[in-house]
């Protein structure tokens, strides 16, 4: 057994139902590695929705700064944040998810081993991450197109970048356009969309570069509308909507600002950070919390 320069017992939360299961053999290997290290840790398992954020809180409740490890995708991040935003910690991202978007903010996922040296070298850095009415973000924010989609995909169990491919064309046929004004001190949209994001990261659904301009750490949102477009110009044009370079596009309006107000025709579907809330909404506030958790980077 190795000498581990980590001397605080690491809490770890466990979905081990993310990405359907399928992400267990990670698990085992790291307890393998963690027992390996001579790393003492705790394992808190998730039974249910909303869990995690229970446990994080519980966790978190104590006086001294925990190391939190965090087993799941970008869900189980979401519920996680939730429950330790302003507490003394450090977290931990493991790619245990179907999309893991937040991950990529923080470098090249090297495996489990690289990752316990970053955590054991304290390699740590400020992150931003936003705040939607009261529930906290650290991707991004969604109503309309998005948000249907995802419906769509937990009706039918699909997960990953082909699910959301397939749901995209399913809604391009199916989803109506919604009337929207959005008021921030930058710029006042009034206008038909077909979907709104605004956006801490840049990427979701598994690697779609919706804000290809964002960074967690520059304090500020990234706002990205699609306006009505019509069905040949948007499958001409999906592709670059993977790749980020759809801004060229006419009916893209982007901008980033601090702070948004977005008032919809309708109630509709929003997502945050690829899960739904549990209410339709038609108005809602979007801000950015600048320097909201301390992270390890790879």
């Amino acid at each position: 057994m190795e000498m581990s320069k980590i001397k605080s017992e690491l809490q770890i939360i466990v979905n081990l139902v993310a990405n359907h299961g399928k992400s267990k053999p990670l698990f085992y290997e790291l307890t393998a590695i963690l027992d390996k290290r001579g790393i003492n840790y705790k394992c808190h398992y998730t039974e249910y929705p909303g869990h995690a954020t229970g446990l994080s809180e519980k966790i978190t409740s104590g006086q001294r700064e925990e190391i939190l490890l965090i087993f799941g995708g970008d869900g189980t991040y979401n519920e996680v944040v939730n429950g330790c935003f302003g507490r003394e910690v450090k977290l931990g991202f493991i790619p245990a998810g179907s999309c893991n978007d937040f991950l990529r903010e923080l470098g090249e996922w090297s495996g489990l081993d690289s990752f316990l040296d970053i955590i054991e070298s304290d390699n740590t850095e400020i992150v931003d991450a936003g705040k939607v009415n009261n529930r906290i973000f650290l991707n991004n924010v969604g109503a309309g197109f998005d948000a249907q989609i995802i419906y769509d995909m937990n009706k039918r169990k699909l997960k990953g970048n082909l699910g959301y491919v397939l749901m995209v064309f399913k809604n391009l046929f199916e989803f109506k356009c919604f009337h929207t004004k959005l008021i921030s001190s930058e710029k006042n949209i009034d206008t038909n969309l077909l979907m709104l994001t605004v956006n801490n990261t840049t990427t979701y659904g598994g690697g779609f570069k919706i804000a290809p301009l964002a960074g967690i750490q520059d304090g500020i949102l990234d706002v990205c509308l699609i306006t009505a477009i019509s069905k040949p110009k948007f499958i001409a044009n999906f592709p670059k909507v993977y790749s980020g370079t759809h801004l060229e596009i006419d009916e893209v309006i982007y901008w980033k600002t601090k702070k948004v107000t977005v008032n919809l025709s309708r109630k509709l579907p929003v997502q945050v950070d690829g899960e739904l809330l549990p209410q339709e909404l038609d108005e809602f506030d979007v801000e950015v919390i600048p320097d909201a958790f301390k992270v390890f980077k790879f």
